[in-house]
């Protein structure tokens, strides 16, 4: 019951991460928030923490919210993490237990160690990070033994049963493990067996030192003898859930591992992996250079570039011309030609667009100046939505009929209508 509950809880935690995930962080990321290859982060961190432990064995007389045979135990953690969505810890808990059942009843201690690897789950989404740069969720797993004591009591009297007492035979001995069985009040070896934790928890960053967490982890044993009772139908198990605060050691002006966000270009271990928009640009790259080994020349469209040229005083600027009317689809020179300034605009992010739209002097002026809006929307949406492009760095500037370009002496008439139908880009 409580293990579905575990997992029930676990399922509405990651409702509220993928939501803000999905809508993007409400602050800015310095470059410290940012983990990437290359920089150095505080990755050490050692927790303490306290809450119940609820014993599931055979002699157990509780429901979910158990009014007796409730036990507090304390906890300390050491954890190393490799990368921002895992970690090992090591985890050390002692506690008392007990339980009832029927005419009987047992009392112990146990002291748990055990090696956990821990999984961040937001930062495995697509937009890895912490949750409002506060909040962490995570899966725990592990594998550790558990060494503890334990006696069998009859319920009503408070008296070690001998074993004579329920088995027939005519051994006196006392039900115990960790005590000696003759004097069950004097302490022996503890009993070893293998712990296997599982379960979830939350983390609270306070501070560059100081982190808050509540975590519920229920620990399989392999064996069924905590309560030294061997007749259950399932292994004895308990339940620890506790409220901790951690201490991050290192360098205050770095951030620890588990708070920063993940690189473009890095899977969740850590590892560099090929970007998107990368190799979008190197097949963009290759197609272009194709092109230009075998595009055709058009005299009209060498003279406008030079005119181009001297009227923006700046040498990287590039024309799309349009055809009469509201833009159509680009054709692939146009493509190449957008992909040209797309690839230097992802090479260098200090780097802007400016879109000058013109128009014929076909038709009434406004109706003009419109169009030469409409053709740079179309270039600005086609760069990013197809390149990738941010729209912050793409600035229009619809001129229509104003400052027409006119070199009679080299062009004709058609190429007259065909240099003021267009969209200069300028890249600077």
């Amino acid at each position: 019951m409580r293990f579905s509950i575990i997992v029930i809880t676990l399922l509405i935690l990651t409702i509220p991460v993928h939501g803000q995930m999905s809508q993007g962080s409400p602050f800015v990321q310095t470059p410290e928030m940012i983990y990437s290859f290359g920089q150095k982060y505080n990755s050490w961190s050692v927790a303490a923490g306290i809450g119940p432990v609820f014993m599931y064995s055979d002699l157990r007389e509780y429901t979910l919210f158990p009014d007796r045979d409730v036990h507090f135990g304390s906890s300390v953690w050491v954890t190393k993490h490799l990368v921002p969505a895992f970690a090992v810890e090591l985890q050390y808990l002692q506690s008392d237990m007990s339980g009832v059942e029927g005419i009987y009843g047992f009392e112990g201690d146990l002291i748990d160690l055990s090696v956990n690897g821990i999984a961040i789950i937001n930062q495995m989404l697509p937009d890895p990070g912490p949750v409002n740069d506060h909040w962490n969720f995570y899966l725990k797993i592990g594998v550790g033994s558990t060494l503890f004591r334990s006696r069998l009591l009859h319920r009503e009297t408070g008296d070690v049963v001998r074993r004579n007492e329920i088995y027939d035979t005519e051994n006196s001995d006392y039900v115990v493990l960790g005590y000696d069985k003759s004097d069950a009040g004097q302490t022996s070896s503890r009993q070893k067996e293998i712990v296997v934790p599982f379960g979830v928890g939350i983390m609270y960053r306070i501070n560059h030192s100081f982190d808050v967490g509540l975590e519920s982890i229920l620990r399989f044993s392999a064996a069924d003898n905590l309560d030294n009772i061997l007749t259950g139908a399932t292994n004895d198990r308990y339940l620890f859930t506790a409220l901790n605060l951690s201490y991050k050691f290192g360098d205050k002006e770095r951030r620890h591992m588990r708070w920063t966000y993940r690189a473009e270009g890095m899977d969740m271990f850590g590892r560099k992996q090929k970007s998107r928009i990368e190799e979008e640009i190197r097949r963009l790259s290759e197609d272009i250079a194709e092109y230009e080994a075998n595009r055709p020349v058009h005299k009209d469209s060498v003279v406008i570039t030079e005119t181009l040229k001297v009227v923006y005083g700046n040498y990287n600027v590039r024309t799309i011309f349009f055809p009469p009317g509201v833009p159509r689809d680009f054709n692939p020179a146009d493509q190449l030609l957008m992909g040209k300034v797309a690839i230097e605009l992802h090479q260098y992010p200090e780097k802007k667009v400016w879109l000058y739209g013109y128009s014929d002097t076909v038709g009434n002026e406004d109706d003009n100046f419109e169009l030469s809006r409409q053709r740079c929307l179309a270039v600005k949406n086609f760069l990013v939505r197809e390149l990738g492009i941010e729209s912050s760095r793409i600035e229009i500037v619809p001129k229509g009929e104003k400052d027409p370009l006119s070199p009679v002496e080299e062009l004709s008439p058609r190429g007259l209508q065909m240099v003021n139908r267009r969209v200069d880009l300028l890249v600077k």
